[in-house]
């Protein structure tokens, strides 16, 4: 039985039946509309199709039961997104509201190999007595770090700044800021810097860890930079290219 022959609709409708069974011992095709925000004849509808594949017992005007098939599809569903929410708040430490939506777009769409590894880091920064839950603690002062309306111990702060570089200079690359930079340098992107709001613009450009880019325009506090990734042109202000660090390749 492959979840992946029911569309991610189906497989909502599922979960939901589910959790109104747990809930109330019923589910009814008034509240699954509620639930799922649809019209109750969009119900009706997906109810006598996942009827028909024998996922669910279905009749008009009675109650909506799942078969065994069914009940496994929509448990495993459910453990998925139960997970999935849980690694996101406790471990990354994303809002409630926000796990809730982005869990259930994961749930559909993470291979069961990626879900695996997933539960491989979880148990390794929650359980492994090599780590002594250091890691984890260690990551949520990073994120106090990184949200500045948190106070955090100020060495976590510099993490993020000059003054702390080079994180990891070898006798290939340079580390250093993306404002230092001369028009036609190259680089890949190591770290961006504390201040949320323009971290989170750079991620809205699509600049990210890992990115390799060339600068097309040195820019100052007065003029834009304008760097070049993945074909695509980004300018940056000043303060931007100040939260940037980012790795050069040192001359042959």
């Amino acid at each position: 039985m492959a979840m992946q022959l029911l569309s991610e609709s189906q497989q909502d409708y599922l979960k939901i039946v589910l959790d109104l069974i747990n809930e109330k011992k019923v589910a009814r095709t008034k509240e699954i509309a509620h639930r799922k925000g649809v019209s109750m004849p969009s119900v009706t509808e997906a109810m006598q199709k996942l009827s028909q594949e024998d996922y669910v017992q279905y009749s008009v005007r009675e109650f909506i039961e799942l078969t065994p098939k069914g009940e496994e599809v929509a448990l495993r569903l459910t453990s998925k997104y139960a997970f999935l929410k849980h690694f996101l708040v406790d471990v990354l430490g994303i809002k409630d509201e926000i796990a809730d939506k982005d869990a259930c777009k994961l749930e559909h769409h993470l291979d069961k190999s990626t879900l695996d590894r997933f539960i491989l880091l979880y148990q390794f920064l929650t359980e492994c007595q090599k780590n002594d839950k250091r890691t984890i603690n260690l990551f949520r002062e990073c994120i106090n770090a990184a949200e500045s309306d948190y106070y955090c111990d100020p060495a976590c702060k510099s993490c993020f700044v000059s003054s702390n570089f080079p994180h990891r200079d070898s006798k290939k690359t340079v580390h250093t800021l993306l404002s230092k930079l001369k028009r036609g340098q190259k680089g890949r992107v190591i770290m961006l810097g504390p201040d949320s709001e323009i971290r989170l613009s750079l991620i809205d450009k699509g600049l990210l860890p890992g990115s390799l880019f060339h600068v097309e325009e040195a820019g100052d506090a007065g003029s834009p930079f304008v760097i070049q990734t993945d074909g695509c042109l980004i300018k940056l202000d000043d303060a931007a290219a100040k939260m940037i660090e980012v790795a050069i390749d040192q001359p042959e």
